[in-house]
């Protein structure tokens, strides 16, 4: 935050301190005229485009399985396989998916991931693509998906592991 004080002006960040020096009981209140918005929060991460294409109980099970770092970074370069919420929504039986946290639903999630930005021309019809699974039985390597595309150029189905994509792939 950049304070700015002299004879004539008092600015936050550049607003105008409109009043100042309010007492409370726990500190002093100096009221500003325009809100004061931090540098970098109202850049898009993937985590909001989730939250806004209804993936919001993707994006809890994420944060309970302390995987966050997929979401919340622009700078990573990865693809995200995301069920919306009325998917997830059919799985509401108790034991139907893993407990939140747990090791089981951390692997569930890293399914989900595929490393690399990859737009519907680079994928082809039955090839196996990398998640960011690595489980153990496969000493070290990654889980793969299978890769269907079907279609002419603008006008692919595509689906991984045999589950379908609802509307248009994002890049």
């Amino acid at each position: 935050m950049d304070v700015k004080v002299s004879d004539d002006e008092f600015k936050v960040s550049g607003a105008d301190v409109v009043t100042r020096d309010i007492y409370a009981a726990n500190g002093v209140v100096h009221l500003v005229d325009s809100l004061l918005i931090p540098p970098g929060a109202l850049q898009l991460t993937p985590e909001k485009y989730l939250l806004a294409l209804d993936c919001t109980k993707f994006v809890s099970m994420l944060h309970s399985a302390n995987l966050t770092d997929l979401i919340q970074r622009n700078d990573s370069k990865v693809t995200i396989l995301a069920p919306r919420d009325d998917v997830l929504g059919i799985f509401d039986t108790p034991g139907d998916l893993p407990e939140p946290g747990s090791p089981e639903l951390r692997e569930l999630l890293l399914y989900h991931f595929i490393p690399g930005r990859w737009a519907p021309g680079q994928l082809a019809n039955d090839m196996l693509i990398e998640t960011s699974l690595h489980p153990v039985g496969l000493d070290g390597h990654a889980q793969v998906l299978e890769v269907e595309r079907k279609g002419a150029k603008g006008k692919w189905d595509i689906s991984f592991g045999g589950v379908g994509l609802l509307g248009e792939p994002g890049v």
